[in-house]
């Protein structure tokens, strides 16, 4: 009659702190964690470092918060930017609907500065393209009086870096929206002025 005989691997086990340095695939249990290790081995044996690797199991910690903040805080900025995009397009498109664009195209002369059109409202919108001998920039000027003080902001798009410089500058009644460039441009806009 064949003798059967049974018999029982344990793993090192015992508090988180007091496990040992494992050898080369040697397994280590926490018990007061529930956490299971194995060891590296040595940077001889080939190990990129010597010292544990968890083994993951249903009560292994992952920390995801930090990667997770990131892609929240870089979806936002997109959905942001998404919104402005809309905004932009719902503004071009009431004001289309509305009738109020004015709709102009001139040639910038070259080596100059001076004034693309004027502005009498409290408020307007100048949305524009321009060309520059095969560079394209496209754009949105939200201009803001109060009183003899303007505001303006400009935002923009453009293939290349064009050499045009675009400012607002204005009196109690008027404002006039102004340029500076070296080189010949074609320049286009619509305004809508409130």
């Amino acid at each position: 009659m064949a003798i059967l005989q049974i018999s029982q691997i344990q793993v090192r086990r015992g508090l988180r702190q007091d496990l040992p340095q494992l050898a080369s695939g040697e397994l280590g249990w926490a018990i007061d964690t529930r956490q299971l290790y194995i060891g590296n081995g040595t940077i001889a044996e080939g190990a990129p470092s010597e010292g544990l690797s968890e083994v993951l199991t249903e009560h292994s910690v992952l920390n995801f918060t930090y990667t997770i903040q990131s892609n929240v805080t870089n979806l936002t900025s997109n959905v942001n930017g998404l919104n402005g995009n809309v905004n932009t397009i719902n503004n071009q498109i009431i004001a289309i609907q509305s009738g109020q664009f004015n709709s102009n195209i001139v040639t910038l002369p070259s080596v100059s500065s001076g004034t693309i059109t004027t502005i009498s409202g409290s408020n307007a919108t100048i949305y524009y393209a321009l060309s520059q001998t095969g560079k394209e920039r496209s754009g949105v000027i939200t201009v803001v009086r109060n009183g003899s003080n303007y505001t303006y902001t400009d935002e923009y798009t453009e293939t290349s870096r064009t050499d045009v410089v675009l400012s607002v500058s204005g009196n109690s009644t008027i404002a006039s929206l102004n340029y500076a460039t070296t080189s010949l441009t074609s320049f286009s806009w619509q305004t809508r002025t409130i």
